[in-house]
């Protein structure tokens, strides 16, 4: 994938907050893969460590470096999540100078030159502690309370103070790496490669020799400038969201609100647009929420269904349940109570006629909480142990439920659980969650965190579970009483007391019923989001993964063919074409021109010479793109010949497209040395490629040394030519424009071998 193709996938991949976190790595990835420009933007890991040496010896001899030297040694489990190619990286402190700030965040006196604090906006000092572009990153946690967390880092140009909690980088060499790229990069990678770094119990903080550790891989300048350009776009893309989610948020709860208006003209209006219209509003799980508590709380005002006369009034249905307490006080199998007392505020004016306000005690037989001192009998096996935890909001998860074994004349017995009963999280984390047994359960109980419910009518639970989780049926209430004041909790009295709506026992079915319906809904509507996130989500990690690929060899391969392709469709009509010179001219496609097609070159008798040339020619022989022949000159020698295939032309346009923009550079070479003799191309190639080897080490090598090079380090038949000869062909070369940059590969020392001419 290069980055045309990454642009191209945003549509489908979503711009979610997980999502343009996750294309950032991708793009950090295309480039140290080498895919996100066109000519493979990857430093070689050689090269880039000759230009770091440079770097040291020159900051080195100003005291920047301490003079023992880089230290290169990057383990694998020191590199981001899914990284593997550890030379392809150095160590941050190697690269870059890191200052802690030197002003005093609230001692700092206002002034003309911005300061850089942890918050997102700039104050301003009197002074200026740094003149430069910098990447910064704060030296202590975004949040404290013993959590290491990092909300933001900062880039700034120019003249700038700096706060003392934070740390200024800056590159030692900006022709090695931009400070832009640094703050790309380690905002990117932040919670994996600074904030994994960050150490304390109570002040956690980050040390300016923990980031110097930080793994930095090493690209050149132009993909540096193109992953800048494309962070940029993923900025938009993340502000762009933000604003189209505040809209969309502000419609929900303008459309959401019209629902607490009890105007009878326009409310069935507006609960039809809501109903109908939220759902298109709605592209994140929590807007569902949103969405869930407003049909509840749409129920709970009777507002969902309308009522019935022959439903009767809810006064008659209190009547009976208030029958049956007193049947079952009479007969001992309740305590008595004291007097039930309604909150008459709650829900003035709000509720159908048919309905009334109560306590909930007034239709519960028990309301009751565990007891303590279950530890000892906790067991493997025997009686369910429903916990806290078991709790979530509406449902109960008995999955990890634990066991007990109770004696029989336990006090815990009496909050053995049946169908039907509403279970409350009373205490501790999740306090007011409320659940609904709807099933038959062997034996359970509750524990000392968990309140038990259990309505006189059993035909009330699903009601009432509604009531205990809407807003307007009881839970803000529930809320008020559980946060109100000190830790977090709820006593039995909040419980029995708490305002409860209740309608006709037929009105009762008849939402539940629709509630139901609802509920449905809303839960295609949420699986359809999680599913798109999972998707995308899955979608994104096989990008990663593709993007940290390095470029296979199968790709290097048919590159190199097509690139050999285009070569012999120019010049293998040419007498004095032949394999010395083909090898020479894929040589200089990855040398001079920048292209990776995988070449490995030794230092053989005829110049730089990758043996695979002979399986390339096999090859090309049976796709049918050219064939070869050989034949022996007057010399002694043989000489290779080709002859084009009926699938040259075909193989020759791929070459075309492998080469992109460097075919005119190309073109020139193959027009400048076509003409010569093959043993001059082999001087030009042997010359350049010594050259070419030096400027990879860090060397800025004399003609002399070359020369030198060339007949005592290469190979022994090199110094058939006279260094006059060498010389003479230098000079064309710098004439000629035919000079080395330092691209990759190295030539590699090997043993004496003849190349057929």
């Amino acid at each position: 994938m290069n980055a045309q193709e990454l642009l191209s996938s945003l549509e489908i991949l979503g711009d979610g907050p997980a999502q343009i976190q996750q294309m950032r790595k991708v793009i950090v990835a295309l480039a140290i893969s080498g895919k996100l420009t066109s000519a493979g933007g990857a430093a070689d890991p050689q090269k880039a460590w000759a230009l770091l040496r440079k770097t040291f010896v020159a900051a080195a001899l100003v005291g920047g470096v301490p003079r023992k030297g880089l230290d290169g040694s990057i383990d694998k489990d020191d590199l981001p999540r899914g990284f593997l190619e550890a030379d392809r990286f150095v160590r941050l402190g190697d690269i870059a100078r890191i200052e802690k700030g030197r002003t005093g965040i609230k001692g700092a006196k206002p002034g003309p030159f911005p300061m850089v604090v942890t918050a997102a906006a700039r104050t301003t000092s009197e002074h200026y502690d740094f003149d430069g572009a910098a990447a910064i990153v704060p030296l202590v946690s975004s949040t404290g309370h013993g959590k290491a967390s990092l909300h933001r880092l900062h880039y700034q140009e120019g003249k700038f103070a700096l706060g003392t909690i934070l740390a200024a980088i800056f590159p030692r060499d900006e022709q090695l790496v931009s400070a832009r790229f640094l703050f790309e990069y380690l905002t990117t990678f932040k919670d994996e490669l600074l904030v994994s770094r960050m150490i304390g119990t109570a002040n956690v903080s980050l040390s300016v020799g923990k980031i110097a550790g930080v793994p930095v891989p090493i690209i050149d300048m132009a993909t540096q400038r193109k992953v800048d350009e494309l962070m940029a776009l993923c900025d938009r893309l993340e502000m762009a969201r933000v604003r189209r989610e505040a809209t969309r948020d502000q419609l929900t709860a303008a459309s959401l609100a019209r629902l607490d208006i009890r105007d009878s003209g326009t409310f069935p209006d507006d609960v039809r647009f809501a109903l109908n219209s939220i759902p298109a509003l709605t592209s994140r799980p929590d807007q569902v929420k949103q969405l869930r508590q407003a049909i509840l709380n749409l129920a709970v005002r009777g507002k969902l269904v309308s009522q019935h006369p022959q439903d009767g009034h809810s006064s008659d249905l209190l009547a009976q349940i208030a029958k049956e307490k007193a049947r079952q006080v009479n007969a001992g199998e309740i305590p008595g109570g004291k007097a039930n007392i309604r909150d008459t505020r709650r829900l003035p004016n709000g509720l159908p006629e048919s309905w009334v306000l109560i306590a909930l005690n007034e239709v519960c037989s028990l309301v009751t909480s565990g007891s303590r001192g279950w530890a000892e009998f906790y067991a493997d096996t025997g009686a369910g142990f429903i916990r806290s935890q078991n709790i979530k909001f509406g449902t109960l998860n008995l999955d990890d439920m634990a066991f007990v074994r109770p004696p029989s004349d336990s006090e815990g017995s009496r909050t053995k659980v049946e169908k039907g009963d509403l279970l409350i999280v009373i205490t501790g984390a999740g306090v007011t969650n409320t659940a609904l047994l709807d099933h038959e359960i062997a034996e359970a109980y509750v524990s000392q965190h968990v309140g038990l419910i259990r309505p006189t009518e059993k035909k009330l639970s699903r009601w009432l579970l509604m009531c205990l989780m809407a807003n307007d049926g009881g839970r803000a209430e529930l809320l008020e009483r559980a946060y109100g004041a000190g830790k977090p909790g709820l006593n039995l009295e909040n419980i029995r007391s708490l305002s409860i709506p209740l309608p006709p026992l037929a009105e009762q079915q008849r939402i539940v019923s629709k509630v139901d319906e609802l509920m449905v809904l809303c839960d295609q509507l949420e699986t359809s989001i999680v599913a798109g996130e999972a998707v995308r989500g899955r979608l994104l990690d096989a990008l990663l993964c593709e993007a940290l690929k390095p470029v296979s060899e199968i790709s290097r391969r048919r590159s190199r063919a097509a690139v050999s392709g285009y070569v012999v469709s120019r010049l293998g009509s040419k007498r004095s074409f032949g394999r010395t010179a083909h090898m020479k001219y894929l040589y200089f496609a990855e040398s001079r021109l920048g292209l990776s097609l995988g070449g490995r070159y030794m230092r053989e008798a005829a110049g730089p010479l990758d043996t695979s040339i002979y399986d390339l020619e096999r090859e090309a022989e049976v796709a049918g793109w050219y064939t070869h022949s050989s034949e022996t000159l007057s010399s002694g020698n043989e000489k290779v010949s080709y002859k084009p295939g009926k699938a040259l032309k075909l193989i020759a346009t791929e070459g075309i497209t492998v080469l992109g923009s460097m075919r005119i550079e190309m073109d020139r070479l193959l027009d400048l040395m076509g003409g010569l003799k093959t043993e001059q191309v082999e001087i030009i190639a042997t010359l350049f490629a010594a050259w070419n080897d030096a400027l990879i080490d860090g060397d800025d090598p004399s003609d002399d040394w070359i020369v030198k090079e060339v007949r005592e380090h290469w190979h022994s038949r090199k110094q058939r030519f006279t260094p006059a000869e060498l010389l003479k062909w230098l000079g064309w070369m710098r004439q000629s424009d035919i000079v080395p940059l330092g691209h990759p590969p190295r030539t590699i020392q090997q043993t004496t071998m003849e190349l057929d001419r």
